[in-house]
């Protein structure tokens, strides 16, 4: 598979070089380089490399060999190659009479290599990714010494001026197709030439190693899987490989018929490889990788994490015992906890951002791990169009995006869909349902693992009502919401942000102290959009509509009397008619369920029982996700219960939510505010902080979050 004829940089005028686009062998003469060129010249000439992509490095050389002028090794951290010239040897290229000894310049090839790999099926012609010395001038002559990385792509049967995008071990590269259907590119990286004065940079070939995948880190040189003893593959046998830097341990083409007419993707994965291990060198340890607890990415090899203090590991070769030290953006060393043939480090935590590391055990080096902590969570936007609401197309679509590219969503419909759909894309469709509310749900997580807020959508199909985990959605952005008036008389909407807390408000209006019951709720009028429920001074009670946007501007009396009844609370729907009701205790102890109408008012009632006189009595959504409308009380001792709806008007059976919440002096239901289709409630103890108890689905609230503190100003809170 090899080709015995390597083309090498090309600086016509003694300066400049060139990349050879023929596909054929090019002469002599054109290939002619003075062997005395001023470095002025010269650096003249490798100025155009700097537009380049950067390019990824080896690790460290070796001394160069006095007796030919070349670096005696190259390494990429876990390998050292030497310069393979002799014959025997399975190099890809042996001195000109390989009966003979090698010798310098008499028997000595004018060109070598310390690591090569090629791949051709189809209309791949050639892949070359090579780490070569050579001569300047094509004669060996000493003082011409010079080297260089190298990418070649060599493709043919495509179609003219198309584009094409080649994604390979060492990076993407993309090329148009020439008028013969063609591509044929040679990339050279870290090229030099001797001059008067200095001979070859070989760090700087050595810096200029194969590729732009990941500029500033090591590039590990490839290796065949099952590679013959002492070398890391076989220059007449295609194998697999591994070690690829970038993770692609293939070369794709993606392009129009880039596979043959119709075809157009073609992958070859199999490589032969040229790479002799160094005499009398053990292998450095591995390079570092993030390990799997702490590799929270979508990939194992893209290098990200939102783990900011994460633990490194790698492997140390045979007869490598260390110690080892990590070297952590150029920083001090620090000591690696060695296991066997194992080493690992648990880091201090990081800042967001790129951070490179290295391990070394005595004077080995590893190549360079680069990654990048992120703990940023992607958000999520629900898009237009918007899906009407209330409608009458039982399959409505839900539209969203993020600001980054590379998110991925999960989806939700609640309540009949409660599971997260992990390959949900926009536009998202969801199947046929029954009239009543939904919430459409959907978040986003980036490539780190971070999974950011969720974003919801209301509709109501048809003309039912029911119920929803965000009844108490008072703005429209599909997330909890709680009422709250001041000790001036002034009523506030705070706004959920799905997390638990309410971090903003909007002023409903000042003059709500002549009230003394409120209560917040779902949709009681029928239009879509959340309302509270406030009982006067007179004991009138009053239905006050949402407008979607916070407050509520304008009302419809109930009626009078209502100031016999105590723990008046807006509910969901608790007598299974399709419309939100309310619930309240009279002066005797009987619990009553008004049936709303859908107009704010409620003319009728069922009896839920009595004995409800010692109880502090709240409606509370669904908070066994059955379906029905529940409610929670506390009793004179303290103990939080939670009743269950039999979605008949009453409540036959109960869960103990826990003692001790008569240090609470306000509870309400809250419906889901933390967006895990959970409904919960809110508390505030003596002290004035409010807290999220967040329900788990069973009618209890294991978990809370602390919504803030100074919230004893409040008298009022639903």
């Amino acid at each position: 598979m090899f080709s015995k004829s390597v083309d090498r940089p090309e600086m016509p005028d003694g300066a400049r070089r060139a990349r050879r686009t023929d596909r054929q062998p090019m002469t002599t003469t054109a290939r002619r380089l003075a062997a005395v060129v001023s470095g002025a010249l010269l650096a003249a000439s490798l100025a155009p490399l700097a537009a380049l992509p950067g390019s990824a490095a080896t690790a460290g050389m070796g001394p160069v060999d006095e007796t030919n002028g070349f670096p005696t090794w190259y390494s990429d951290g876990t390998v050292r190659l030497q310069l393979c010239y002799e014959a025997g040897k399975g190099c890809l290229v042996e001195p000109p009479n390989p009966d003979l000894p090698a010798s310098y310049p008499d028997n000595f090839p004018d060109e070598a290599f310390w690591f090569a790999a090629e791949a051709s099926s189809g209309n791949l012609g050639l892949y070359e990714a090579a780490l070569e010395a050579a001569h300047a001038n094509e004669a060996v002559i000493d003082g011409d010494q010079m080297g260089f990385g190298r990418l070649r792509f060599r493709l043919d049967g495509l179609q003219a001026g198309q584009s094409y995008t080649i994604t390979h071990p060492y990076g993407v590269h993309t090329f148009a197709a020439d008028n013969f259907g063609e591509i044929n590119e040679t990339l050279d990286q870290g090229a030099c030439a001797p001059n008067e004065t200095t001979a070859c940079d070989w760090a700087g070939v050595g810096a200029g190693f194969l590729g732009d995948y990941r500029a500033g880190s090591t590039a590990t040189f490839l290796k065949q899987v099952g590679a013959p003893a002492g070398t890391i593959g076989d220059i007449n046998t295609a194998r697999a490989v591994t070690g690829a830097p970038s993770g692609n341990n293939f070369v794709r083409v993606d392009g129009p018929n880039a596979g043959g007419p119709g075809v157009d993707t073609l992958t070859v994965s199999t490589f032969t490889v040229q790479g002799l291990i160094a005499e009398g060198t053990e292998g450095g340890p591995s390079t570092p990788d993030l390990a799997a607890a702490s590799d929270s990415g979508r990939s194992s090899a893209d290098n990200v994490t939102n783990v900011t203090a994460p633990t490194l590991s790698g492997t140390l070769p045979a007869g490598t015992t260390g110690p080892v030290e990590l070297v952590v953006n150029g920083g001090a060393a620090q000591a690696a906890t060695v296991t066997g043939s194992t080493y690992s480090l648990k880091l201090a935590p990081l800042a967001q951002g790129r951070h490179t590391v290295q391990a070394r055990a005595g004077a080995l080096t590893s190549g360079t791990l680069t990654f990048t902590v992120d703990t940023t969570a992607p958000a999520v936007a629900v898009t237009a169009p918007f899906p009407s609401t209330p409608s009458l197309d039982n399959t409505p679509t839900l539209n969203f995006s993020s600001a980054d590219p590379q998110a991925r969503y999960e989806c939700r419909l609640l309540p009949t869909n409660g599971d997260w759909d992990p390959t949900c894309t926009s536009p998202k469709t969801w199947d046929a349902q029954t009239n009543g509310f939904f919430t459409f749900s959907v978040r986003a997580t980036d490539t780190a693992g971070n999974t950011g807020v969720v974003a919801n959508r209301n509709v109501r199909i048809g003309t039912g009502t029911g119920v929803t985990s965000t009844a108490r959605d008072f703005n429209g952005d599909g997330r909890a919401d709680l009422v709250a008036r001041d000790s001036s008389g002034v009523l506030w909407t705070y706004l959920g942000n799905g997390a638990g807390s309410f971090p903003n408000r909007i002023r409903v209006g000042a003059g709500w102290n002549v009230m003394n019951s409120i209560s917040a709720t779902g949709d009681l009028t029928g239009d879509g959009r959340a309302d509270i429920v406030a009982r006067d001074s007179s004991g009138v009670l009053w239905t006050y509509r949402g407008n979607g946007s916070g407050t509520f501007p304008t009302r419809v009396r109930v009626g009078a009397g209502w100031n016999t009844m105590k723990n008046i609370s807006a509910a969901s729907d608790v007598t299974g008619d399709g419309r939100n009701d309310l619930l309240a205790t009279d002066s005797q102890g009987v619990l009553w369920s008004y049936a709303g109408n859908n107009t704010g008012i409620f003319p009728s009632r069922i009896s839920a029982g009595a004995g409800w006189g010692a109880f502090a009595v709240n409606a509370a959504g669904d908070l066994n996700r059955d379906g029905r409308a529940d409610l929670v009380a506390r009793d004179a001792s303290g103990v939080l219960w939670s009743y269950m709806g039999n979605g008949a008007g009453a409540f036959p059976a109960r869960v103990s939510a826990g003692a001790g919440w008569n240090t609470m002096n306000a509870i309400s239901g809250a419906a889901d505010l933390n967006s895990d289709g959970r409904d919960d409630l809110v508390a505030r103890d003596r002290s004035g902080v409010l807290w999220s108890y967040l329900g788990n689905g069973a009618g209890t609230f294991p978990t809370r979050v602390k919504a803030g503190g100074g919230w004893n100003i409040m008298n009022a809170l639903s």
